[in-house]
């Protein structure tokens, strides 16, 4: 129990720049947002965001040096930066793409404004917060401003407590014996050349390709209520889950567009996975920490397999690495490979599925009135990426991708294949 504690091996990576062999994740933003139709107070805002730093000590923490290596400790008081922007469409398109300066606080947040539109948006130091904790704090931060706006004073409990990292926690879930085996195994799996088939690199080397502001790209497909419904109804009729059914939707697209036109093809869909839930007792959303992991779901796919055949295939896959207790083994096999020198290499997935799971929308003042919430992580190499949430009662399938590693038509290809396919399941 400190105010002062040792950045742990699972965190180092998005606080050491470890250059091209490791994870493109250091100092990573994760950004959420919130569009409204409705003007919203700077002052209020500023002072729900001195709120939430209150509570979450690791949103004032700062990175500092000590004997063995980074530590992070809590600062007394953080004022996280509000920058005030003119326009919503353009300047977040930009927005998404830039790295705030994390010396000054690991939250920062912008006010975009056009019109009667508005939109809040948070950036968190993704070394601190994975995407689901990043969603808690943007709901406490509307529960904080909603407040205020109706002229009460909330005054969340102070914290200055540290929360341990995902993988202090699991350090001793597991016999040492076990881990260790499981990382000469890694490490020998290591020296096999395979891969999955992946989408042609057809950004690569354009003339034409969009400049580094506006390099990373977020395409949303949002569907009705209705549309929802019908799609969680298809993955219970099928018994799998929605974000196993978006697998089979995934990489039966994907599929489409690779060659050989016959014949399976070997690929992996990365998925993320909440290490939070996998704790006894099971650790809250409100914890702003890093808790998500990758778990590999390795199948063979033809161009005329069904989705729903890869979509139960990838259930059942999931359901035994789950029952495995694999993406705990498996993170902390790596960790203790990289303890001993073993450079992992960096794994290829064939496509990425970062699921955010359902999330109720969020309270605003009675002026005020929501239109969309969302949110979206990038970083140069990174594998393109659905985010699949449910949002207030809709479905989101939002791509994301590296502008400069693929091509723009291709993702045209694969959204419309996405859409044709939710709206196939919905009749």
């Amino acid at each position: 129990m400190t105010r002062r504690r040792a950045i742990s091996p699972f965190e180092s990576v998005y606080f050491l720049d470890l250059g091209a062999a490791g994870l493109p994740l250091y100092d990573m933003p994760a950004y959420v947002e919130s569009l409204v139709r409705g003007r919203i107070d700077p002052a209020l805002m500023a002072r729900a965001l001195g709120l939430l730093t209150e509570r979450h000590p690791l949103l004032r923490s700062e990175v500092v040096h000590g004997d063995a290596g980074l530590l992070l400790r809590v600062r007394d008081r953080v004022q996280p930066p509000l920058t005030l922007l003119d326009g919503i469409d353009e300047p977040f398109a930009e927005l998404i793409n830039s790295r705030p300066d994390w010396t000054e606080s690991m939250l920062h947040a912008w006010l975009l404004t056009d019109g009667e539109r508005s939109q809040v948006v948070l950036g968190v130091h993704h070394g601190v917060a994975d995407g689901r904790s990043a969603f808690a704090v943007l709901d406490e931060f509307w529960r904080y401003y909603t407040a205020l706006a109706a002229g009460a004073d909330p005054a969340p409990e102070r914290r200055d407590v540290l929360p341990e990292a995902i993988d202090t926690r699991l350090a001793d879930a597991f016999p040492e014996g076990e881990i260790d085996a499981l990382a000469d195994a890694l490490a020998q799996a290591a020296s096999i050349d395979t891969k999955p088939a992946t989408l042609p690199t057809e950004g690569m080397g354009r003339p034409d390709r969009p400049v580094e502001s506006r390099r990373f790209v977020v395409d949303r497909l949002e569907f009705d209520p209705r549309t929802t419904e019908s799609v969680v109804a298809a993955a219970r009729a099928q018994g799998v889950t929605v974000n196993s059914l978006v697998t089979g939707l995934l990489l039966t697209a994907v599929r489409a567009q690779l060659a050989p036109e016959t014949g399976p093809l070997p690929m992996v869909c990365g998925h993320g996975v909440d290490l939070r839930t996998r704790l006894t007792p099971e650790l809250p959303l409100s914890t702003v920490l890093n808790c998500v992991t990758g778990l590999q779901t390795a199948l063979a796919v033809s161009h005329d397999d069904r989705l729903d055949a890869v979509g139960r295939e990838a259930a059942d896959q999931i359901a035994g690495a789950l029952a495995r207790r694999d993406p705990e083994r498996f993170l902390l096999a790596a960790l203790r490979a990289g303890a001993r020198g073993i450079a992992l290499p960096v794994p290829v997935v064939s496509y990425g599925i970062s699921n955010v799971g359902r999330i109720p929308a969020h309270p605003v003042p009675e002026d005020v009135h929501l239109l969309r919430f969302g949110g979206t992580a990038n970083a140069p190499g990174m594998p393109p990426k659905i985010v699949a949430a449910g949002f207030g009662g809709r479905l989101l399938l939002q791509n994301e991708y590296d502008s400069w590693t693929y091509g723009p038509e291709q993702m045209a290809r694969l959204r419309e294949a996405l859409r044709g396919s939710v709206e196939d399941l919905a009749r």
